[in-house]
């Protein structure tokens, strides 16, 4: 009982890591109507440059935070005026075909920089633990998820209660009268987009403490989100945070009582299950 209540606990604080990586990911979608492929190459972006000022300067991942969510913000929003804006009338697919390119390029950039070898993040906190009665649980994943929960109230915050959350929510809602209700369409395209990036290298820098940095990464993690955003809903910031934490939780029990090989083989399943079921229901 006490090994599934430590693997319940433990899959609860990654789950909310997962969430917070893919709130990005649905707010794009929800704002611009596009799949942000270049998803993963923020995400690789956030670990690298945490890694890489701990490495140099000795500064701690969560003040990294500070440097890597305003330098998302730019990059996205930037990658949105110079090549998403000009793709906007244009089929779906040219546009998720740019954005894996903007990935590719991104990820292959890294290789030739860093090298394919696989990097680690090591802090004074990063072996430790907390025990809570009989549950024994680390201090990274309690840190990183206390930070998740924090981005997901400051998110719910500046879309329910600020005016540029009423623009985003209204640009989603319906772009041609939010344009004649005097709302600065362009604008808010590139801010959607601009947040979306600043969360995506924020969680690649929290996700950082407990994963390895490698060119690969946005890969593996990409894939997850996709996961998370279907099953809570594309455009569902709560639905998103509980199907994070089903989706950790369920990895977790996965490795312990089968086999820890098939911990990623869980996000395609509950992919495809939830594929599958929406397709049913939707010709129902």
């Amino acid at each position: 009982m006490t090994d599934f209540l430590s693997v319940l606990v433990s899959g609860v604080l990654v789950g909310t890591v997962y969430a917070y990586m893919a709130y990005g990911l649905g707010l794009i979608y929800g704002v611009l109507r596009v799949v942000n492929l270049a998803h993963g190459a923020f995400l690789t972006l956030g670990v690298y440059v945490t890694w890489w000022l701990h490495f140099t300067f000795g500064i701690d991942p969560l003040v990294s935070l500070l440097v890597t969510a305003p330098l998302g913000f730019g990059l996205g929003a930037a990658v949105e005026r110079t090549l998403v804006f000009r793709l906007r009338d244009s089929p779906p697919v040219t546009t998720l075909l740019l954005l894996f390119g903007v990935w590719l390029i991104v990820r292959n950039v890294l290789y030739l920089v860093f090298g394919g070898t696989d990097r680690s993040l090591l802090t004074s906190y990063s072996l430790e633990s907390l025990a809570l009665g009989p549950v024994t649980l680390s201090i990274p994943r309690i840190v990183v998820s206390a930070f998740s929960l924090l981005g997901f109230v400051a998110l719910a915050f500046v879309l329910k209660r600020t005016w540029a959350g009423l623009a985003l929510r209204a640009v989603a809602q319906d772009r041609g009268a939010a344009a004649l209700s005097g709302i600065p369409v362009d604008r808010v395209w590139a801010t959607a987009f601009g947040i979306g990036s600043a969360l995506a290298m924020s969680a690649g820098t929290l996700m950082s403490l407990f994963y390895s940095v490698t060119p690969e990464f946005g890969a593996r993690f990409l894939l997850k989100s996709f996961c998370v955003v279907v099953l809570g809903g594309l455009t569902n910031i709560g639905g998103i945070l509980v199907a994070g934490i089903g989706l950790g939780v369920a990895e977790d029990l996965t490795a312990f009582y089968i086999h820890t090989g098939f911990r990623d083989v869980v996000s395609f399943l509950v992919l495809v299950a939830a594929l599958v079921m929406r397709r049913v229901d939707a010709e129902g």
